[in-house]
């Protein structure tokens, strides 16, 4: 299993206070079959705060939300395996994770995916512009859990 980024390079303990700073990192998982997208966006949010995990198809992404619980799970909308509707549709269906903030990113107008569903929380066109990406986090992560 892949380790999980974190936001500081100090190893938490119980005595230099990082365990608190840990747990109080907001928890993002990212989910794009292009590794290096994947790469550059964890690189970028990893200092804000966030705790990244990520996945490289849909199908991966649910075992990861499972395990994981993230508080928003960012996800391009075609990819091999499962695609993204696929995945926000399962997250939706659990309970552990019926309550995620789902980012939807793709290159195909949002009106198009928004006919075949319409239970994801924000959206976002490809490619991403990373201040956007993080004005969203950030406004997702102010609102309460659905």
């Amino acid at each position: 299993m892949r380790p999980s980024l974190q936001a500081s390079d100090q190893a938490p303990t119980e005595g230099n206070g990082a365990v608190e700073s840990v747990r109080a990192l907001r928890r993002v998982l990212l989910v794009d079959d292009e590794r290096d997208v994947l790469e550059v966006l964890a690189l970028a949010l990893a200092p804000l705060g966030y705790l990244i995990e990520t996945a490289i198809n849909g199908a991966d992404a649910i075992e990861r939300a499972l395990a994981f619980l993230p508080e928003v799970v960012v996800t391009d909308l075609l990819m091999p395996v499962v695609d993204g509707i696929e995945l926000a549709k399962a997250l939706r269906a659990n309970a552990s994770t019926a309550g995620t903030k789902i980012v939807m990113c793709s290159g195909v107008a949002e009106a198009s995916v928004r006919a075949l569903f319409n239970g994801y929380d924000a959206f976002l066109t490809k490619p991403l512009e990373l201040h956007d990406l993080m004005e969203t986090l950030a406004g997702l992560l102010r609102r309460p859990a659905r």
